[in-house]
């Protein structure tokens, strides 16, 4: 992955020393170990138990690793702690319902600097008149402030995905 997305995400999300921060599909922890050094504490939730077990491993015995609140499950089926922050390269076939768990978290949150599939972003950013301008746009555009932040190549993945993919700000 080009750590160069990563450097981008961590500066757009302006995390605090005092963030809670929760990351969705930490995978091998390369934006885990970013968002630890500037976070208070990085609640991260991960399906695939093979990712668990590397993170663990990746973060065994570091003070970083005290930082860190690892959840085994999937996302879309688990209770999400307290965060005030989201920063995440979220799984794109769960984007559509995801957005929408975000929003309904009973503790409002700061704002979710999600990487999305492009299409998703253009269509979550769409406006009235737009041809994406959806039901995906007016039910986010309802609840929250969308932002479309930057493109991300799938150039920029090992191994890259047939999409190009978005990062955007909703708060």
């Amino acid at each position: 992955k080009n750590p160069l997305v990563t450097a981008a995400m961590i500066e757009k999300a302006s995390i605090k020393s005092t963030d809670v921060v929760l990351e969705i599909g930490p995978g091998t922890g390369n934006l885990t170990l970013k968002l630890l050094e500037a976070a208070k504490k990085v609640v991260a939730v991960e399906h695939d138990g093979r990712m668990v077990v590397e993170l663990q491993k990746r973060l065994h015995g570091t003070a970083e690793g005290r930082r860190l609140q690892l959840i085994h499950a999937d996302v879309m089926k688990v209770e999400l702690p307290f965060f005030n922050l989201c920063v995440a390269n979220i799984p794109y076939q769960i984007s559509s319902p995801l957005v929408f768990k975000l929003l309904a978290h009973p503790q409002r949150f700061r704002c979710a600097l999600l990487m999305v599939q492009r299409e998703f972003a253009q269509r979550l950013c769409a406006k009235p008149g737009d041809e994406l301008y959806c039901r995906l746009s007016v039910n986010t555009q309802l609840l929250a402030k969308v932002d479309h932040l930057m493109k991300v190549s799938k150039n920029s993945f090992r191994p890259p995905p047939k999409v190009d993919s978005s990062v955007v700000r909703i708060e």
